[in-house]
């Protein structure tokens, strides 16, 4: 084996790593700016519950957020088949959750 035959190799595993970190650390972020404010709005009902401006139905609330997330989950089937996955190759797969697992866990 030459290094001329293992540049395409590594700069697949080099890009899916940096492409891997950056996603996660986007993600990452993502995801705490939509926790903030769903808190927000869940502390903001109860505190309008509590000092008695709104009734807030809970049982028909938690329904209707179920109903929300059960209709939702099938869109996300087709996110896990990727279907030009043999193309992509194992180097590229590698880099790419090594680079995603650091960028979740910093940041």
């Amino acid at each position: 084996m030459n290094a001329e035959s293992l540049i395409p190799t590594i700069t697949s595993v080099g890009g899916g790593f940096f492409a891997g970190i950056i996603l996660g650390y986007f993600l990452k972020k993502i995801i705490k700016i939509i926790m903030f404010v769903a808190g927000g709005i869940v502390a903001l009902l109860f505190y309008l519950q509590q000092q008695q401006i709104i009734l807030v139905n809970f049982e028909k609330l938690e329904g209707s957020i179920t109903f929300i997330l059960n209709s939702a989950a099938p869109s996300f089937d087709g996110i896990t088949q990727i279907g030009d996955a043999p193309y992509l190759g194992i180097s590229l797969a590698g880099g790419l959750s090594a680079g995603l697992a650091i960028g979740l866990m910093k940041g």
